[in-house]
């Protein structure tokens, strides 16, 4: 950042840190400084370094001319004692369940994203592909599927709702579910991790995460009013294997 910096030059910084993965160790100026245990600590040290790359974007007189994201590509492990927290939500990394799909997605542009605004709106890290081409001034690959939404004018707070609604679920490279809108189908399920045994169900589960977030409670497909949710959601994972069979999608959501 220093060296385009002094050279007026634009840049792109790549930072992956390998944590929250297992193990989770931190450094030893963290090392049981939340006394919170080690994910704790690894939490701390992660937001440490980021306050480190903030400040220093903004010592080199960056601020308003750079976008900074910070994002994760799932939820925490589920291996003791590297095990994460996520909150009111189910599962870890490896299920479908949200604990393992919500990640934490934060964005930063002075003058351009409106500081301190929260959604709970549906965004996916393939949706970075075309939202980053349109900022930059570039266009993505015509000539293939690209499996992304342009999200900025959600982002710059033009309009409230994001550009996907849906997304699909998978277990390694097999599908097992649909997220859509508030409401999540599940044909394969594992409850927690990697390694444990597939849960095959002959018939789907649905989830209506309005009214059971933590998803202990599947729906009675008996119930009138339950059975109108097959459709859309049925509509994207056949939307899907379309694209699969053309051989225009390899994955959404690991």
């Amino acid at each position: 950042m220093r060296s385009h910096a002094r050279a007026s030059k634009p840049f792109f910084l790549f930072l992956p840190y390998t944590q929250p993965h297992m193990p989770v160790l931190p450094a030893q100026e963290f090392a049981g400084k939340t006394r919170n245990g080690e994910f704790a600590d690894v939490l701390a040290q992660t937001d440490a370094y980021m306050g480190r790359l903030l400040d220093e974007v903004d010592r080199l007189g960056l601020r308003d001319n750079t976008i900074f994201l910070f994002t994760s590509d799932n939820g925490g492990e589920a291996t003791p004692p590297y095990h994460g927290f996520n909150g009111p939500w189910r599962g870890t990394y490896f299920t479908a369940f949200e604990g393992s799909l919500r990640a934490p997605f934060l964005i930063r542009w002075p003058g351009r994203i409106p500081a301190g605004r929260v959604t709970n709106e549906i965004v996916h890290e393939m949706d970075l592909i075309p939202t980053l081409a349109r900022i930059a001034g570039g266009r993505v690959p015509s000539d293939r599927f690209i499996d992304g939404a342009d999200q900025f004018d959600f982002l710059a707070g033009k309009k409230e709702q994001s550009n996907r609604e849906s997304l699909v679920i998978y277990l390694s490279n097999e599908i097992c579910g649909v997220k859509w809108r508030n409401w999540k189908m599940i044909t394969r399920q594992v409850d927690r991790g990697f390694g444990e045994p597939v849960q095959q169900f002959s018939f789907p589960l649905w989830y209506d995460l309005h009214t059971d977030p933590k998803e202990e409670n599947a729906l009675d497909p008996r119930w009138v009013e339950n059975l109108w949710v097959r459709w859309p959601t049925g509509d994207v994972l056949t939307a899907h294997r379309e694209f699969l069979k053309k051989g225009l999608v390899r994955g959404i959501c690991g």
